[in-house]
């Protein structure tokens, strides 16, 4: 959770397809991989009811080690595991030697497949189910990644800070040595998008910059912005929210006009960002109070759709069919919620959440990611029905393949 650290920190081939190594050989370890039937399953089925594959990413320590308290920092082993629908799918090994990470943000399922990031001490490595991919010069922390028929896209921010890269294959298709990313990459019809920012030598100000379909465009703003908080693209029309002189709050502005988004009466807004929504646009808008708590809202568009309970932040959210689901935590209280489609769950006793991305729509049905407390199995809640799952750790992520 990134307004929370505490919550979040505290629980904390060379294949066959013919790729190339971007920039010298790397030693390869690719032993320990194991397989399971849950990698056959694919979204689908006869009839007109089409399911989708959900797949839960977690860590899993020997049998037995108190991984939460985890005494034995760095000589204890772990793995990268991954369930479909409930049923092992695929194990990978956890260490520098494997060039994978024990960080819940360096992999993602992608149409069923995981991918991983590594930082060596000069390259970036990504890896598919556990077998190397792909490298490049250079230490980045992955902002988006895409995997089609054309290629793997992956948009990486350097890890010292400015600049960036994106690239397919691990071949480079843009960089900017100096630009600030805003926000996230998007898929479009015609490939990705995403936007970055550049300081004006002496001016004090930013110009900002759209990414999409293989060429850069400058971001044409109003002459009264002082900063563009985020970018996006939607149905190939550009959004962007951004604070104006002499307006309190920050606004939306499309092609169809400028949108005050509407916050409480004598709050201090601290940001302001587009949520991952296909088809529509969603914001998080978070403020404090004049006690310092922050809190959580959303809208929809313009229209302001909810505020969360104060304290309420939102750690990650998911939608299906016009409804948004949450995973929300308090800043100052061990506290966590569910908020499904508009109404607030309260987390089973002796479970937390941890990892990126814990819960996904599922054919209609909320699944969430627990973690127990207390040394049990990890769980997944849906709709409030728990499935237990046969591994010592927790889980990092939950993701959907849809038909």
């Amino acid at each position: 959770m990134r307004r929370c650290m505490a919550i979040v920190a505290g629980l904390a081939m060379m294949v066959s397809c013919g790729l190339k190594e971007i920039g010298g050989e790397l030693p390869q370890k690719n032993e320990g991989i194991w397989k399971g039937p849950g990698a056959d399953l694919k979204p689908g089925g006869p009839g007109s009811v089409k399911r989708s594959v959900w797949y839960v990413t977690g860590f899993d320590y020997p049998e037995g080690y108190d991984w939460m308290s985890d005494p034995e920092a760095g000589s204890v082993r772990c793995s990268l595991v991954v369930y479909a629908n409930a049923v092992p799918m695929l194990k990978i090994p956890v260490g520098t030697e494997y060039q994978t990470s024990a960080a819940p943000d360096m992999h993602r399922m992608i149409e069923g497949d995981l991918y991983t990031d590594f930082s060596t001490d000069s390259m970036t490595v990504i890896k598919k189910n556990g077998k190397y991919l792909f490298s490049y010069p250079g230490r980045e922390m992955m902002i988006g990644m895409h995997a089609d028929s054309s290629g793997v896209y992956t948009l990486g921010q350097s890890r010292r800070g400015k600049g960036f890269s994106f690239r397919r294959d691990g071949g480079l298709l843009f960089e900017n040595a100096k630009g600030d990313l805003l926000g996230q990459m998007v898929v479009t019809d015609g490939g990705c998008a995403f936007a970055f920012s550049e300081k004006v030598a002496g001016a004090g100000k930013e110009r900002y910059y759209l990414y999409r379909d293989g060429k850069v465009s400058q971001i044409a703003v109003r002459e009264d912005v002082r900063k563009v908080l985020d970018v996006t693209v939607s149905d190939g029309e550009v959004y962007y929210i951004a604070t104006l002189t002499g307006i309190t709050h920050p606004v939306l502005v499309c092609e169809d006009g400028m949108y005050m988004l509407e916050f409480p009466l004598s709050v201090r807004v601290d940001s302001c960002r587009f949520i991952a929504a296909e088809g529509e646009i969603l914001i998080e808008g978070v403020f404090s109070t004049h006690t310092g708590l922050m809190t959580s809202g959303l809208w929809r568009k313009e229209v302001r759709e909810c505020i969360f309970p104060a304290g309420m932040v939102l750690w990650a959210s998911c939608t299906d069919g016009g409804g948004v689901s949450c995973l929300l935590a308090h800043c100052s209280a061990d506290d966590l919620r569910i908020s499904r489609c508009g109404e607030l769950i309260a987390f089973p006793e002796g479970y937390t959440a941890m990892g990126t991305a814990p819960l996904a729509m599922v054919d209609g049905i909320l699944h969430v990611g627990m973690t127990s407390m207390d040394g049990a199995q990890p769980a997944v809640w849906m709709d409030g029905d728990l499935k237990k799952l046969n591994f010592n750790g927790y889980i990092s992520s939950i993701s959907v393949w849809e038909p």
